[in-house]
């Protein structure tokens, strides 16, 4: 289930009791790094040093605790971290990826929202692309090229772009690997106000979801074609129970896909099934 966004949260608290930046009015930062967590404590400080030592600094990050055993606010306070005011955590007890994700959405009160998997940081001009990119295109929506590192080996992942929604839309569907990542992507708010926020009935591919709607809706996102995320490849961020993710796929298959003449849907699912058992197939030679 989809749930619209306001424009910002007053009278919110943190959870430490704090009124948080939304009750002063005056206080809107350009972005609001969003960072949803349960459980990775060293990579989560990692995430949130990356993100405060951006030279643009017109930020504020919000962290959504999905029930971690040892509470963010602890691990965050021992990394010496939290006495920065841009940064918010909001404890929930486990919820679930979407419904965390809403939370964060609701809480932040920047221009544009700046999406960070806790495993995942950002590098230091990220921010400063970001804002460059944005003001001279206008665009609403913006997907970042990334460096993928595994142990000490690094590669680049040089996204493609698409000349209209349309054709992002088919690519997301049948690509073997994603033509976006979630982590690094860039959001007005007011194009997700439009969209709605993540949909809850989602507990895998919320994000791939996100973006089809959006996609189908019409909205032609931008491309950054320079690295500003690091995302560390490691066994925790391998979805397990690809072939059960299928289910999944399905359903947004026959949600969105592009026509609905006879025979594509089951085309594309084909693919899909191909493409999900390769990699679980090379999941299990690691």
């Amino acid at each position: 289930m989809r749930h619209p966004l306001p424009a910002s949260v007053q009278g919110e608290q943190d959870a430490d009791g704090a009124p948080h930046a939304g009750d002063d009015a005056a206080v809107v930062p350009t972005f609001s790094v969003c960072i949803v967590v349960r459980d990775r404590a060293e990579l989560l400080v990692d995430a949130v040093r990356s993100v405060l030592a951006n030279h643009h600094r017109d930020f504020e990050l919000v962290v959504v605790d999905d029930g971690s055993a040892v509470p963010v606010t602890r691990v965050l306070a021992e990394a010496g971290v939290s006495a920065d005011r841009r940064v918010r955590v909001l404890s929930l007890p486990p919820s679930g990826i979407a419904r965390a994700r809403n939370v964060a959405l609701r809480a932040a009160t920047g221009r544009y929202i700046t999406v960070l998997d806790s495993d995942d940081e950002l590098s230091a001009d990220a921010l400063g692309r970001l804002h460059d990119l944005l003001t001279a295109t206008g665009g609403g929506w913006v997907y970042v090229d990334y460096h993928e590192v595994r142990g000490d080996a690094s590669r680049r992942i040089r996204l493609p772009e698409y000349a209209s929604a349309r054709t992002m839309l088919l690519g997301v569907l049948t690509r073997p690997r994603l033509p976006f990542k979630h982590s690094g992507t860039t959001i007005d708010r007011r194009v997700l106000e439009q969209i709605g926020g993540y949909d809850e009935s989602f507990r895998l591919f919320e994000d791939v979801e996100l973006m089809l709607r959006a996609l189908r809706a019409g909205v032609h996102p931008r491309h950054l074609p320079h690295p500003v995320v690091r995302f560390r490849r490691h066994d925790g961020n391998i979805t397990r129970g690809r072939l059960g993710g299928l289910v999944f796929w399905f359903r947004l298959i026959d949600m969105y896909r592009p026509s609905r003449a006879p025979g594509v849907a089951l085309g594309i699912k084909a693919l899909r099934t191909l493409s999900e058992t390769g990699k679980w197939l090379v999941s299990l030679g690691r």
